[in-house]
């Protein structure tokens, strides 16, 4: 095979279409974090830096240690058609996990041991995702460590405000992960679809409680987009299956919009922010901008 065939399968194996929404998801925690200091307000780019890397040696991993069952399941995948060898895939996986976590320490001790559970919880849904359906756990709970690692960078420590979206999270990739389980086998059985789709709408309405709690003028309008697009998923999208999980990995930045677009208006209305500011900037148009980036990728590069 060519180079440029090569690099696509790279790309495909980092799962290049969910980077976006690592970015929205960490950004989620970093404007919590900077909630007191609105006019100061930087992107943290190492840190981002360090969420990529981590997320896409996760990746790396979970096909090195998935090489019999792509084989049989999933043969279309790099590994499988021995493009590359999957100790290869282990040293990127390592190198980049190594330098995530050291990115992640220039942000201190707090930053560091949120990078280092992260790490963790990676390595313990690689080792047991196949051999147990209560994997999704850890699979939701490796994204709700990214808006904590943000707002601990941030803050020096973690509080319950970085709670919300770390649970909003939780929720909806357990149900995502619920679904896509049964990518490679057909339909999700009903009882699973129900369960799903249960755990998507308490994601969004975890990740609207704290706007809420704030300003319940205002908290609810982050469940306008995101509804929205559950609603197209759960019809349009429904099937196959492999669509459905597809739209919801879209979506996933939609949550973190859920609370930064109402705590962008709550800012802008406590005046610690002006609509200039990159602070209510990056509130209102990362987590979209997140969205679309990724569903364009997808066009490119299977999510999945």
């Amino acid at each position: 095979m060519n180079s440029a065939g090569k690099i696509y399968a790279l790309l495909a194996t980092a799962r290049i279409a969910n980077v976006p929404s690592v970015v929205s998801n960490l950004g989620a925690g970093v404007l919590l974090g900077c909630a007191r200091d609105g006019n100061s307000f930087t992107w943290p780019w190492a840190l981002t830096a360090s969420a990529v890397l981590l997320y896409i040696s996760g990746n790396f991993f979970n096909d090195w240690a998935d090489l019999d069952w792509d084989r049989v399941n999933r043969p279309e995948r790099a590994l499988p058609q021995g493009m590359f060898g999957s100790s290869a895939y282990f040293a990127i996986g390592l190198v980049g996990t190594l330098a995530g976590l050291a990115l992640a320490a220039r942000y201190g001790w707090a930053a560091m041991v949120v990078a280092l559970i992260l790490a963790g919880f990676i390595a313990f849904y690689t080792k047991i995702h196949k051999k147990t359906a209560l994997s999704v756990v850890p699979m939701g709970l490796c994204r709700a460590c990214l808006p904590i690692l943000g707002y601990v960078a941030m803050r020096g420590g973690f509080s319950g405000a970085a709670a919300f979206p770390a649970f909003a999270l939780l929720m909806y990739i357990v149900a995502l992960s619920l679904s896509a389980r049964w990518e490679s086998k057909g339909d999700v059985p009903r009882e699973k679809k129900w369960q799903a789709r249960g755990l998507l709408f308490a994601g969004g309405l975890i990740a609207a409680a704290l706007p809420l709690l704030i300003n319940p003028v205002l908290g609810w309008i982050g469940l306008v987009p995101f509804g929205l697009w559950l609603i197209l998923c759960l019809t349009k999208y429904q099937s196959p299956v492999s669509d459905f999980v597809s739209a919801l990995l879209a979506g996933i930045p939609l949550v973190d919009w859920v609370l930064t677009l109402p705590m962008a208006l709550i800012w802008l209305q406590l005046q610690r922010v002006e609509t200039s500011d990159a602070m209510f900037l990056t509130a209102v148009l990362l987590p979209p901008a997140c969205f679309m980036v990724g569903r364009a990728i997808q066009r490119l590069s299977p999510a999945t």
